[in-house]
């Protein structure tokens, strides 16, 4: 299924004609600057992190959202409650934005992976879909989950509403490469989104366009 058919997907009928989704990249943490793999661990934003959520805030500080969502870990969280907090509104926190779990992999940088399951590593970045780290997840679950909820959010917009998600390096990924680009075996050739950063895509009933803020 390309992007142009996930955003189609029935919502009981009705068609969702125009819609913004605005992503915001949480803010570092230590274990983002030591270049290690941080999934579900619950991180706390670190001094930089937070002058990138600040930034983050000023950029949309004139926008006019109406739903407001986040990964219901602490990095996303503090990340939110600070682009909130311009706006008087508060995040709801949602699990399904959570990123990909690294399992035994959380904590250790690419090297240190490297060095200890060298052949999984390079197995995993071939093929995600069907490779997991060990405990961890494969991308397949990462987009279930995902691509579940983010169904559901479109089918509950209204036309010309904006929701603001505050998430992770991967799941922004994922919607790039399954959402906008259409095809799933882009994940890991597609931009991203840098921390603290934003990406605004817009639906308008017939394609997703995006840009970087």
């Amino acid at each position: 299924m390309d992007g142009s058919a996930i955003a189609s997907a029935d919502c009981g009928g009705r068609e969702v004609d125009v819609m913004k989704w605005i992503w915001v990249r949480h803010g570092q943490t230590d274990m983002n600057a030591s270049g290690k793999y941080l999934g579900h661990y619950d991180a706390f934003l670190n001094q930089e992190g937070s002058r990138q959520a600040e930034a983050a805030a000023q950029q949309l500080a004139t926008v006019h959202f109406q739903h407001f969502y986040c990964s219901d870990l602490t990095r996303c969280t503090q990340t939110a409650a600070i682009v909130g907090a311009a706006h008087g509104k508060s995040a709801s926190p949602v699990p399904a934005l959570r990123e990909l779990h690294f399992g035994e992999w959380e904590g250790r940088t690419y090297d240190e992976v490297l060095e200890m399951d060298a052949e999984r590593l390079k197995q995993w970045y071939a093929r995600p879909h069907l490779i997991s780290p060990p405990g961890g997840e494969m991308l397949r679950h990462l987009q279930q989950r995902v691509d579940g909820w983010l169904n559901w959010l479109k089918c509950g917009m209204k036309q010309d509403e904006t929701a603001v998600l505050v998430s992770h390096g991967g799941p922004i990924r994922w919607f790039e490469a399954k959402w906008l680009e259409g095809d799933a075996a882009a994940f890991w050739k597609v931009e991203g989104v840098r921390h603290g950063r934003i990406l605004a895509a817009e639906w308008d009933g017939h394609t997703w366009r995006a840009e970087r803020l």
